[in-house]
């Protein structure tokens, strides 16, 4: 089963690799810009999202509009702003991502590939957020020290790993600096094994198929997902989906993140609303 899908990976990896860097503008030209190891952490954006977003969002969210956090950087400008920046929310499944790049960044340290066994578990983790391989990767990987070392690099502030992957809490910020080093690289990330991830976000199953891609219409769009979901202590959802979309001459990433919703589809139903409102901004509608 291993060889199957490698096989099948490796050709998305190679197509990936090409057009993964492409557009991205050069570290240090904006905030949110993934650092080196030698460039410390980044600075958070402060700006709030253009007038026009931000009346949308008020017009969609009613009464929820404090209960969500959506941010966006264009990837080629490095141009960046953040609603609701304070706004903090369970990590949940979305940091499986920041895993996925912890197994990059220790197989670029090591300067090989990956075994067949972690691109098993890898692909099981992202394209079906499979529990039991996460917890099994993450063991493997380090666990919570090296995963905060992961952090560090990509300049993560409010967001510490814990013992049990998923439990802790995270800002939009956050994640956006981790769907930005997802969609352009860093120094210390081999874009071959990176573009190996890319092709994971990109193939997820049909059924977890929601999430920031909502309102994209552009046939030939290029999207990469991830999607959290997780009850709190007082049993009302979070629920969240980070990643980058490549459409219409467009290159941004992007996280919608949102909490106190009664039913996971409720919380869908409010990502997805305001994800359709970025990107058919983004597009021109």
């Amino acid at each position: 089963m291993a060889k199957e899908f490698q096989a099948r990976k490796r050709v998305g990896a190679a197509l990936a690799v090409m057009i993964l860097l492409g557009g991205c503008s050069a570290p240090g030209d904006a905030p949110l810009v993934p650092p080196t190891a030698e460039q410390g952490t980044a600075s958070t954006a402060d700006t709030g999202a253009p007038e026009a977003i931000a009346a949308a969002l008020d017009m969609m969210a009613g009464d929820r509009r404090e209960d969500f956090s959506v941010a966006l950087q264009d990837n080629r400008t490095g141009k960046s702003w953040i609603e609701n920046p304070d706004g903090r929310y369970l990590e949940a499944s979305l940091v499986k991502v920041p895993i996925l790049l912890t197994l990059v960044r220790q197989a670029t340290e090591e300067q090989r590939s990956f075994t067949a066994e972690e691109e098993y578990l890898a692909t099981l983790m992202i394209e079906y957020s499979d529990n039991e391989a996460t917890t099994e990767l993450y063991g493997r990987l380090g666990g919570r020290e090296e995963l905060n070392r992961t952090y560090e690099l990509i300049g993560v502030e409010d967001t510490e790993a814990g013992e049990v992957w998923g439990a802790g809490e995270t800002t939009a910020g956050d994640q956006l600096r981790i769907a930005r080093t997802v969609a352009c690289g860093a120094d210390w990330l081999d874009p071959d094994l990176l573009a190996f991830a890319v092709g994971l976000m990109e193939n997820v199953c049909p059924e977890q198929n929601w999430g920031i891609n909502a309102g994209v219409q552009a046939p030939d769009a290029e999207v990469a997902l991830k999607n959290g979901w997780l009850q709190d202590d007082d049993a009302v959802w979070n629920v969240g989906s980070a990643g980058f979309v490549r459409a219409g001459g467009s290159d941004y990433s992007i996280v919608v993140l949102s909490s106190r919703n009664s039913t996971l589809e409720e919380g869908i139903g409010i990502v997805e609303g305001v994800a359709s409102v970025i990107n058919g901004y983004e597009a021109g509608a």
